[in-house]
């Protein structure tokens, strides 16, 4: 169970893993975009207006997010 731990083989583990997140985080990103831009149906009283929640909210939650962190772990 140790040989796991061992330094080299989590380096080798590692340095794989970016280029398979960022591929993750592509493909996440781009199917986000076009269900909550493009495929969302419009509102009745705000049309396409309302879409754009979809981005605007979960933005200023994850800003919201790293402030407070910022708060927390400075001092």
């Amino acid at each position: 169970m140790f040989k796991l731990f061992h330094p080299n083989r989590i380096f080798q583990i590692t340095s794989k893993a970016p280029k398979y997140i960022l591929f993750l985080f592509v493909i996440v990103l781009s199917v986000g975009l076009t269900e909550a831009l493009i495929l969302s149906p419009e509102d009745y009283k705000q049309s396409d207006a309302v879409r754009i929640m979809y981005v605007h909210v979960p933005a200023a939650w994850i800003s919201l997010g790293i402030f407070s962190s910022i708060t927390f772990f400075i001092d």
